[in-house]
């Protein structure tokens, strides 16, 4: 097995590396080519296991200062696959005098996730800490069940809202034009600044859009009113298996109309039809207090039906000793760093 980092990939290797995702049977955003570049300035690194001419695991890795990170990787269908790429990743940091590097698979809990987590400690400094940077859920709908079980299983008041939204005559539709994506990342920022949130720029939403679309890896919904002004809507992304619900947008003007309960049944609609086998609302803060925004975005989610997933624990792996404190205490120095430049 030939184990390869690079820092830029030619049109081959590129074009290897999405042909290999595509058949993963899990397959983050976060690991498309070019993705991350969207919402981070990070040098990324490119790692890929090589059987023959055949790639068997790809992830792409941030590296920031002395300390590394993968995001929901590696893609990578096998276990024991997984294990040999991460020694391979925590040996080639270790050789760059690397201090941290902390590993967040996109793997559910369950055997697969024991074995792997055995056999690295058994090799490795790893630190684990349960919050919500480290532990990381979600709600998940299994699109086996039928369209009438999927429906009965959502909250009354998520029921009589969609039908809400159909009868005041909400139109949910795909779309890919300039001037709608516009419209929708308009509604997005308008929102966000009505609820006190950051959120993303308007420039990188738009990216977002452009980027899965090009890659038709996700699909951009919106919720036009009876005159034809969009109104709301939400991104979705095509993960393997599942749609993942990543975005969603509703005009704080228009609160008597339940238009992203509608677009978000529609998406689970669209997504059993062509054959995903999960929607997966991505992400549950359990950490989340009462009086916390996240609570209601929480309790939103959950109308919906479903159940929680759990993903593998965050591995934070020690390449010196007290790495992942000397991690940390960088961030903690860099967020004060921010308040003092507000004060200035």
């Amino acid at each position: 097995m030939k184990t390869v980092f690079k820092t830029e990939l030619d049109e081959q290797e590129i074009k290897d590396i999405r042909e290999f995702c595509s058949g993963a049977v899990y397959f983050a955003l976060e690991q498309s080519i070019g993705f991350p570049s969207i919402l981070y300035s990070t040098k990324i690194t490119y790692f890929w296991l090589l059987d023959g001419e055949r790639i068997k695991s790809f992830c792409q890795i941030n590296e920031n200062f002395r300390f590394a990170h993968i995001w929901f990787g590696p893609v990578c269908n096998d276990p024991e696959l997984i294990i040999l790429s991460i020694n391979e990743i925590v040996t080639h940091y270790k050789r760059r005098a690397f201090w941290y590097l902390g590993v967040q698979l996109y793997l559910k809990t369950g055997s697969d996730c024991d074995l792997i987590e055995f056999k690295l400690n058994r090799s490795h400094s790893i630190r684990y800490v349960f919050d919500n940077e480290n532990t990381k859920s979600s709600l998940e709908i299994d699109l086996i069940h039928s369209t009438e079980s999927i429906l009965r299983d959502m909250r009354k008041g998520h029921r009589s809202d969609i039908r809400k939204a159909e009868n005041e005559g909400i139109n949910v539709q795909e779309v890919q034009d300039p001037d709608s994506i516009k419209a929708f990342t308009t509604v997005y920022r308008k929102m966000c600044r009505n609820r006190s949130i950051a959120g993303h720029s308007e420039k990188e939403t738009e990216g977002i859009i452009k980027y899965i679309i090009d890659n038709k890896i996700g699909q951009l919904l919106v919720a036009r009113d009876l005159g034809g002004l969009v109104i709301g809507g939400a991104i979705f992304a095509f993960q393997g298996q599942s749609v993942r619900y990543l975005i969603s947008a509703s005009d704080p003007e228009r609160r008597e109309l339940p238009m992203t309960h509608l677009v978000i049944y529609r998406a689970i609609l669209e997504a059993k039809e062509a054959g995903f086998r999960y929607f997966d609302f991505w992400g549950y803060n359990h950490f989340a207090e009462r009086d916390d925004q996240v609570f209601k975005v929480n309790s939103f989610k959950k109308g919906f039906g479903g159940y929680y997933t759990f993903f593998a624990k965050k591995m934070n792996f020690n390449l010196v000793p007290g790495g992942y404190n000397i991690y940390r205490l960088f961030g903690v120095m860099k967020r004060m760093k921010g308040k003092f430049k507000m004060k200035e």
